[in-house]
C-alpha cells in the first residue's frame, strides 16, 4: 500500500524521545503533552492578536485544552504528527497576524508553515488560513488594501507551497496524495463531499454512545457560545474579524478533511481529525465572554470550560480503560507463550479497537516483542485481528510458521487464544480450528469465540 509519507520532524522527535527516555513510555507521553500545552498557549496568543483581552485569551486556550473529541492526539504516540502539524499552523497564523510587512513576524509565519509541513501534510491548508486572515481583518470596504495585503503577505507562502509540492511530486509522483485515493485534487462530487462531512458525526456519536448527557452538554455549550459570540461581534460592528474569521478557519479545517474521510471512523483513530478544528472552535467560542462584565464573564468562561471538562473526562476514561486492558494483556501473552513448547505455534485474536479507542491496530507484532515484552514471543505467538482470521489457513499451508520461527518446521497450529477486553482475560480454546479445512476455519473460529465469550466480532 503506497503511503507517501514525508514527516521528518515528527520522526526526529521520536528519535530524540528514544535517546532521552529509552523505551519508558512516560517520557514519550510528556513530550507529546508538552507540545499540546504549547499549542494551547499559541491559541491564547492568537485570541489576543485578534483583539481579545486576557480573559478571552485564557478561555480560548482552556477550551482547546479541554476539547473533548481529540484527546487521542496528546495521549497516543501516533498523534505526534498531528500535534506538531497544528503547532506549525498556529505559529504561521500568529506570525501573520502580527506582521506589518516582510519583518521578523513574517519570517516566523513562514517558519511555522515549513515546520507544520515537515510534521504532516495536514498543515497544507495554512495558506488558506492566512488568506482568510488577510481578507477578513481588512478595514470594511478596503478591497484594494486587502488585495495588496494578500499579494504581499502570501507570495512567500505560495513559494513554499510550490516547492514542497514539487518535492512531493519528485518523491512520490503526487503533490498531495498521502494514502491511496486521498488526493484533494481528485474530483469529488458535491454529494460525496456532503456524505463525508456527515461521516464526521460518527466520531462524537461513538465517543459519547454511553454518555449522551455529557456529549449533549458539550454540544449545547458550543452552540450557545457561538451564538453569543456572534451577538457580541454584531454589536461591536466587527463581525468579520471577531466571528467570521474563526468560523471560516473552522470551516476550512473541516473541508480539508474531506479527502481523508472514506474509511470507517467509529473504529477508533478518528478523534485526531478534530484536533486542528478544535483550535479554531475554541477561538470562536471564546468570543462569548466579551460582552459580559468581569464577574459575569468569568462565570461564563468557567461554565464553558466545565462543560468541556465533563465531556473530556468521559473520553479520557475510555482511553484509560483501553490502556488498562493493554497493561493486563501483555503479561498474559508472556504466560501463554511459556505454556507452549519450542515447536508449537499459536494465534492470538485481539481487538482492533475498544470502543472509540484504537487497541491492537498498529501494534500487532509489537505486543509480543521487545520492548513491550522481555523476550521475543513472536516465534510462538502471533497476534492478529478478527478480520484477518480467514487468511491464516493459506498462510500456514504456505509455510509462514517456518518463516516466523526462522527454522524448518512443518505447517501447524497448536493453539488459539482470544482476548476478552471486557474482563481483560486471555482465553485459550480447548482445541484450535483445523487449518487444513479453510472453508470451515472461519465457522470454527466463530464457535470458539461464542464458547469462550470473548466478545470479538466475527469476520
Amino acid at each position: 500500500m503506497p503511503n507517501h509519507y514525508y514527516r521528518p520532524l515528527a520522526l526526529l522527535t521520536y528519535a530524540l524521545d528514544q535517546r532521552l527516555f529509552g523505551w519508558s513510555p512516560l517520557g514519550w507521553h510528556l513530550t507529546g503533552f508538552a507540545i499540546h500545552l504549547g499549542n494551547a498557549v499559541l491559541v491564547g496568543a492568537i485570541a489576543r492578536a485578534l483583539g481579545g483581552d486576557g480573559l478571552r485569551s485564557v478561555t480560548a486556550a482552556g477550551l482547546f485544552l479541554l476539547f473533548p473529541l481529540a484527546p487521542e492526539v496528546s495521549i497516543w504516540f501516533a498523534g505526534r504528527y498531528d500535534v506538531l502539524a497544528l503547532s506549525g499552523m498556529l505559529i504561521a497564523v500568529y506570525g501573520h497576524l502580527r506582521a506589518t510587512g516582510f519583518d521578523r513576524w513574517r519570517a516566523l509565519s513562514l517558519f511555522g508553515f515549513v515546520l507544520g509541513l515537515t510534521a504532516k501534510e495536514a498543515a497544507m491548508p495554512t495558506p488558506g488560513l492566512l488568506v482568510l486572515a488577510s481578507l477578513l481583518r481588512s478595514a470594511p470596504g478596503s478591497v484594494a488594501g486587502a488585495t495588496a495585503a494578500l499579494r504581499a503577505r502570501n507570495l512567500a507562502g505560495d513559494r513554499v507551497v510550490l516547492r514542497v509540492s514539487g518535492l512531493r511530486v519528485v518523491l512520490f509522483g503526487s503533490a498531495l496524495e498521502v494514502y491511496p485515493g486521498s488526493d484533494p485534487g481528485a474530483a469529488i462530487s458535491v454529494a460525496e463531499i456532503a456524505r463525508r462531512l456527515l461521516a464526521l458525526t460518527v466520531i462524537p456519536r461513538a465517543v459519547f454512545a454511553d454518555a449522551l448527557l455529557a456529549g449533549a452538554l458539550a454540544l449545547a455549550a458550543m452552540l450557545l457560545a457561538t451564538l453569543l459570540a456572534l451577538r457580541e461581534a454584531w454589536h461591536a460592528r466587527n463581525v468579520a474579524a471577531q466571528w467570521l474569521l474563526p468560523a471560516a478557519w473552522l470551516a476550512l479545517s473541516l473541508l480539508s478533511l474531506v479527502p481523508h474521510l472514506s474509511g470507517v471512523l467509529e473504529h477508533g483513530e478518528g478523534g485526531r481529525f478534530y484536533y486542528a478544528s478544535g483550535a479554531w472552535l475554541a477561538l470562536l467560542m471564546a468570543g462569548a465572554v466579551s460582552p459580559l462584565r468581569r464577574r459575569a464573564a468569568t462565570v461564563a468562561a468557567l461554565l464553558m470550560l466545565a462543560a468541556f471538562a465533563v465531556a473530556q473526562q468521559h473520553a479520557l476514561a475510555q482511553w484509560a480503560r483501553a490502556g488498562d486492558a493493554m497493561a493486563k494483556l501483555l503479561p498474559q501473552l508472556s504466560v501463554a507463550a511459556a505454556s507452549l513448547g519450542d515447536d508449537e505455534f499459536a494465534l492470538v485474536v485481539v481487538p482492533d479497537h475498544i470502543g472509540p479507542v484504537p487497541f491492537a491496530r498498529n501494534a500487532q507484532g509489537g505486543i509480543v516483542m521487545p520492548p513491550q515484552q522481555p523476550t521475543n514471543l513472536l516465534p510462538r505467538l502471533v497476534p492478529l485481528l478478527p478480520e484477518a482470521i480467514a487468511t491464516w489457513p493459506q498462510r500456514i499451508a504456505d509455510g509462514d510458521v517456518a518463516r516466523i520461527k526462522q527454522r524448518d518446521i512443518a505447517p501447524r497450529l497448536d493453539a488459539l487464544f482470544c482476548f476478552d477486553a471486557r474482563r481483560n482475560m486471555l482465553k485459550r480454546a480447548a482445541r484450535p480450528p483445523d487449518w487444513r479445512d479453510p472453508a470451515a476455519f472461519e465457522g470454527q473460529w466463530a464457535s470458539i469465540n461464542a464458547a469462550l465469550d470473548c466478545g470479538l466480532p466475527n469476520p
